[in-house]
Formats: C-alpha cells, sequence, structure tokens
C-alpha cells in the first residue's frame, strides 16, 4: 500500500507534501492513490519524531488526511501513534526520528505487504518486489527460501529468495538506522477451537451477517468494483452475496478454462451472474495465454516476482480488462479454504511440501536445507500463513494498476467464525455449499460433476512453452544450477520425458523452476 526511499541520516526535519508523496529531502514516501486509502502524517513538536501511517479507511472514518501533517506535543503524537498500530484494518506504519532511526510496522491483515532492500545507507520499500529488487547491491539467492519455492515448502517468513531483500510480515516491525536492517517480530496469535451449537442456532443467518459486516467495514464503490466469479466456492459466496446487496452494480470477472471443465464452468457462473444479478461479465481466456507465453512479460526479459501465481500471463490480461472498465475495487475468494480447514487433529496430514520426495531434479544442496526448512519463520499469525502467501502473491499486480482487493475471508472476525464452527460445518466446504443452496443456485453450482481446474492449461504450458526456457538453462547455466539447487542431468530427463508427450501430474512444479531462475536473472532490470 505504499513506497518508499528514505535516508535515516539525512532527513531535513520535517515532511511535506509534493504531489502525490511525501517528501523530506531526498526521503520520500508515497501511498497508493486510491479512495479505500488515507494516509495520515503526525510530527511530535518536541522531539522531532514524525509518523506516517497509510491505511485503508473505516467507512464511518473518513478522515481524507492525505495532505494533511499534524503537530502535536509528545503525549497526543503518541496517542495517535499507538491508535495507528492498532487500527483494525490493513495499514503500514513508518516512523522516523531525528537520531537517524527509521520503523516500518505492519497490520494483521497483509493485504500488500512492504518489500524492503537497504542500500548505501539508503532503506527502499515497495508493494511491488521489483521496486526493491533493483536496489540490491548484488543478486544472492537466498538458498533456504529458494528451495522452499522449488519444494513447494511454503513457509510465512521475513526472507525472500534474495539475500538482502526482505518481506515485512504482519505485526512485524523493521528498524533501519543507516547501516543494518533488523526485524522484530509478534508474539503469537491465539485462535480458537470448534464450538458446540446451540440446538436453537442459525448457522446461516450468522453466515449472512458476517458476509454483511465484512463488507460493511470496506470504503469502496459498488460501480466501480468487482467481484471474482471463478466457479469455485468460494468466490461463489463472496461473489454473489456482493452482487446481492447492490443488484445490477457489481461486474463478474474470471480466466476461463478451456475443455469440458471450461463449459460447465461458464454454464454454472451464467447462472451465478443471472441469480446474483451482477452488472456484466470480464473474461479472459486462460488458454490462450498459458504459464510463460512468448508474448508475456516475463518471457520477453521484465523483472519476474519468483511468488506470483504461475498463471501470470493470463492474470494480468485480466487485469488490464478491468482496468479498461475503470475498476478500482476486486472482491476475492482468498482464504476461504484455509476458514474452513479442519485441523491437523481432525484430519490428519502432512504439511504443504512433501512434493520434493517426488522431485527428482532437486539438487543436493536443496535437498539438504529441506532437512532444516521450518528455521526463520514467523510466529503463528492472525490470518493463515498459506492466506497471507496468497495475498501477497496478487497483490502487486492489482496495486500496480491502481486496483484495491478486499479479501472476506482474510478478516479476523471471519476466520474466528470459521474456527468456531463444528466440524461437520467446514468438512467439503458444507457451510459454502448450503450458503449456496439457500440463494437457491442448482446442484450443478453447488456440486459440479466435473473438477475446474488450470491442468489443462498448465500441460500446455509445458508442452509449447516451458522446454524453450528449459533448454536455454541447460545450454547457458543457471544460478539455480551454480548452487546446487536443481539438479541438470535430472532437469535435462524430465525435459525429455515431456518433449515425448509424458507428462506427470508433479511436472507443473517445472514452471516454477523457470521463474525462479529468471528472477534471479532479471532482479535488476
Amino acid at each position: 500500500m505504499l513506497k518508499l526511499q528514505i535516508n535515516p541520516q539525512r532527513l531535513d526535519g520535517s515532511w511535506t507534501w509534493n504531489g502525490n508523496r511525501l517528501e523530506s529531502g531526498r526521503s520520500w514516501i508515497e501511498p497508493l492513490a486510491h479512495p479505500a486509502l488515507d494516509c495520515l502524517t503526525v510530527a511530535d513538536r518536541s522531539t522531532g519524531a514524525t509518523f506516517v501511517t497509510v491505511r485503508e479507511l473505516l467507512p464511518d472514518r473518513e478522515d481524507h488526511g492525505r495532505r494533511a501533517v499534524v503537530e502535536l506535543p509528545t503525549d497526543g503524537y503518541h496517542r495517535l501513534l499507538d491508535e495507528a498500530r492498532q487500527w483494525p484494518l490493513d495499514f503500514a506504519t513508518v516512523e522516523t526520528t531525528r537520531t537517524g532511526q527509521v520503523s516500518l510496522t505492519a497490520g494483521t491483515h497483509g493485504t500488500a505487504p512492504v518489500y524492503l532492500a537497504a542500500n548505501d545507507g539508503i532503506l527502499h520499500g515497495s508493494w511491488n518486489m521489483a521496486d526493491a529488487a533493483r536496489h540490491l547491491p548484488t543478486v544472492i539467492l537466498d538458498v533456504v527460501e529458494t528451495t522452499r519455492l522449488l519444494a513447494l515448502w511454503f513457509r510465512y517468513t521475513h526472507r525472500t529468495s534474495f539475500t538482502g531483500l526482505y518481506r515485512l510480515t504482519e505485526r512485524a516491525t523493521a528498524t533501519f538506522d543507516g547501516g543494518s536492517l533488523s526485524f522484530q517480530m509478534p508474539e503469537a496469535a491465539r485462535h480458537s477451537t470448534a464450538r458446540r451449537l446451540r440446538p436453537d442456532s442459525d448457522v446461516l443467518a450468522a453466515y449472512e451477517e458476517l458476509l454483511n459486516g465484512v463488507l460493511d467495514r470496506h470504503v469502496f464503490d459498488p460501480d466501480t468494483t468487482t467481484a471474482h466469479l471463478s466457479g469455485g466456492m468460494d468466490s461463489a459466496v463472496t461473489g454473489t452475496h456482493a452482487s446481492l446487496r447492490y443488484p445490477g452494480r457489481i461486474l463478474a470477472s474470471a480466466m476461463l478454462l478451456p475443455g469440458p471443465g471450461g463449459v460447465q464452468q461458464r454454464r454454472r457462473r451464467q447462472e451465478m451472474i443471472r441469480r446474483a444479478q451482477f452488472r456484466a461479465d470480464v473474461t479472459t481466456d486462460a488458454d490462450a495465454l498459458a504459464p510463460l507465453h512468448s508474448t508475456g512479460r516475463r518471457a520477453l526479459g521484465g523483472f519476474v516476482n519468483p511468488y506470483e501465481e504461475s498463471y501470470h500471463e493470463a492474470t494480468a490480461a485480466l487485469v488490464e480488462a478491468l482496468t479498461a472498465h475503470g475498476v478500482r475495487t476486486v472482491i476475492t475468494g482468498i482464504g476461504g479454504d484455509e476458514m474452513l480447514a479442519l485441523t491437523p487433529t481432525e484430519a490428519p496430514h502432512l504439511p504443504v511440501g512433501p512434493a520434493h520426495l517426488t522431485t527428482p531434479w532437486l539438487g543436493p544442496v536443496a535437498r539438504e536445507v529441506l532437512h532444516d526448512a521450518e528455521a526463520g519463520t514467523a510466529p503463528p499469525t492472525v490470518v493463515n500463513e498459506m492466506t497471507l502467501l496468497a495475498l501477497a502473491s496478487a497483490a502487486p499486480l492489482l496495486l500496480d494498476a491502481g486496483i484495491w482487493p478486499i479479501h472476506p475471508f482474510a478478516d479476523p472476525a471471519m476466520i474466528r467464525f470459521g474456527e468456531w464452527l463444528p466440524r461437520d460445518w467446514r468438512s467439503d466446504k458444507t457451510l459454502h455449499r448450503r450458503r449456496l443452496t439457500h440463494l437457491g443456485l442448482s446442484d450443478d453450482v453447488v456440486r459440479p460433476r466435473l473438477p475446474e481446474n488450470f491442468t489443462h492449461v498448465m500441460h500446455k504450458a509445458l508442452r509449447e512453452h516451458i522446454p524453450a526456457h528449459a533448454d536455454r538453462i541447460l545450454k547457458d547455466g543457471s544460478p539455480l544450477i551454480d548452487a546446487k539447487l536443481i539438479d541438470p542431468d535430472t532437469f535435462a530427463e524430465t525435459v525429455r520425458r515431456i518433449r515425448v508427450g509424458t507428462i506427470l501430474e508433479t511436472d507443473d512444479r517445472l514452471a516454477d523452476v523457470i521463474a525462479a531462475d529468471l528472477a534471479a536473472r532479471n532482479a535488476r532490470s
């Protein structure tokens, strides 16, 4: 939600607005220009300390303080700073002192995390990883985090795939004094367990009330809002609910799938669009822009964020189409899986990541690193760590287009509601399915017969686009090979097998190899 460049040793003592950003000497802080966000600047007239908070507005507190720089006595300054750090929606707070120190604190929501890099006494930060990566003095792979990405051993941490480039995780504080960048992590978040329902409980009524409450906490204009309506249970619930609240005003949007699953997806979406009275539908063809397509930014040499979703090309086309329709807000279903997830006690399972056991091309260093892959992770979070990673993946593309996302299932109140539900309401997404049935949607929508996923699209990429990138790696070398994170012989054998037409379920991980390689090659482009 913000970008910054701060030299804490050379601040001129005050912040002033200049166009769309705050400036102090050659330092600056630029919030995302969006109607849902505000920026408040407060100075302590006694000590010279200043804090800037960029935050998501509450509907009943539309302060519009973007261009205000308020000076207060020390007690008033600290009162507002404490309030800023307890803001109920998403925020990022930057505090500077006359002693040459800058601190950044993030909120609980993780909607658009800030990436940080320090170089030559200057702290650089942005919601877009590319902006920060350009300021790395050298591009060195972080072996542990890159291995996690390659092995699908996803963990929430302030480390990224590049040494010296960090993600400000939820409730954490990063401090920079012109030399070193340090992190203070929060206490572990506390969570609830399932409860028994009272005999007269109306779960669906409570769920509808909660969905209303979550939307009411956000500032958005329905006429410039889209609801992502992929056809999945999560987006179906949030999308139909939003459109029914504002009939004829919300746009539906999605990437459309190929094949029989795509035919079913289109039919199911049209039923939801009619029932929920969406204004119109904006779509792109996922198959036409398969991962690493030759016309996409990643193939053409632009910066590659190794954390962005595999289907970046089709997603980027959809975002561009939404921008052309004047969209400024998107409502998603991200977090729906985690909200209704069974606990390890209810459904014991291996953690996300055991795929490394069936990934033959991992190199010796990667296999060794995986023995200690849990090191350096963030403490338990308010929002599920997998949800936070998904939010971080989605944010840069949206914010670069001037679109702010709303994720109802990532709201702490919604998360607590899910935790309290008995197992039979969470298992098989029963809550979501009953909600859609209650809206009068058919069994075709509630229990689709065919799976709707991107397998066909990824297989097209494996046949048509990924082999060329793999050939370049094998011919020209790669930082991943140099670091012994992938084994070139088994990697080459996998590519040969794909070329003769044998594609395994786990071969989609090759897209992550290509993305990690391109990220290292283009980090400072």
